[in-house]
């Protein structure tokens, strides 16, 4: 069934809120969308769906025939697909999703660019999420009710200096800071288990979440909301740093107001 459009963007939606505020988008952008869901609450997307297609786990074989088959020729992808399934389930992966897997380092950076290369090879254009959610991108300076105190200041400014060795290393894109003192990085569990592993060890601090330079802007933002706030109020955490231009910050609206009754500082690096 294709849509007859000239320019027809079909979406890759991963875990959470990010791919379902893009579909909203596009909605209301084009007249029907494609959406292939690797994720198990499948279900929040189909009222932004054309055809929603639910896959248990990743197979670009059965993507591209899917995207084809749809006359899509531009594509998005957002969400989070998580590390472990990688490693988990390859025996369940299709031959072109195993012969990529086999070709790329499993840092995200490299899974990501040989995934791209693979759509792109198949004259699919894969395009920057960011461009359709302008109004998500974080600013510069002060971006809550308050400034960060100048304790928290000192622990953003070692965070970043930590953050600028380990992200060339490809690990590292969010840490826990406290008293100067690095608490937990993240690695492969992702910045929210890694927020409660830092609560584990201290019940103050700040998080900064950063971005590789040479990241790939069109699929792999930083992305923060009510849920980052939510693990940073239970162990205690009290400020959030994001590097400003390049981080989302979803569902604006509640994000600032759940900082305000957290009294979390939120700060454009």
């Amino acid at each position: 069934m294709a849509t007859g459009f000239s320019d027809s963007i079909a979406l890759i939606a991963g875990e959470g809120v990010l791919p379902v505020e893009i579909a909203k988008k596009l909605q209301t952008s084009q007249k029907s969308t494609l959406i292939l869901a690797l994720r198990d609450d499948y279900e929040v997307l189909r009222p932004y769906a054309g055809k929603l297609i639910h896959m248990r786990t990743p197979s670009l074989g059965r993507g591209l025939r899917e995207l084809k088959a749809w006359g899509a020729n531009k594509l998005i992808m957002a969400g989070r697909i998580p590390k472990k399934v990688i490693y988990c389930l390859p025996l369940l992966f299709d031959g072109l999703t195993r012969s990529v897997l086999r070709k790329s380092l499993r840092d995200d950076h490299s899974l990501l660019g040989s995934v791209v290369k693979t759509f792109e090879a198949n004259n699919i254009d894969v395009i920057p999420y960011w461009q359709i959610l302008p109004e998500f991108i974080a600013p510069q300076g002060n971006l809550s009710h308050r400034s960060p105190t100048e304790k928290e200041f000192h622990d953003i400014d070692y965070a970043v200096n930590i953050l600028r060795v380990t992200l060339p290393c490809s690990f590292g894109q969010a840490i826990c800071v406290a008293d100067g003192a690095v608490v937990a990085i993240e690695a492969m569990e992702g910045t929210d288990n890694m927020i409660k592993r830092a609560g584990e060890f201290v019940k103050h601090g700040v998080l900064v979440k950063m971005m590789k330079e040479d990241q790939d802007m069109r699929y792999d933002l930083p992305t923060v909301g009510t849920k980052t706030l939510e693990n940073m109020n239970a162990v205690g955490l009290t400020c959030l740093a994001v590097e400003s231009g390049t981080t989302l910050i979803m569902e604006p609206g509640k994000f600032f107001t759940l900082a305000k009754k957290f009294d979390i500082a939120v700060w454009g690096i």
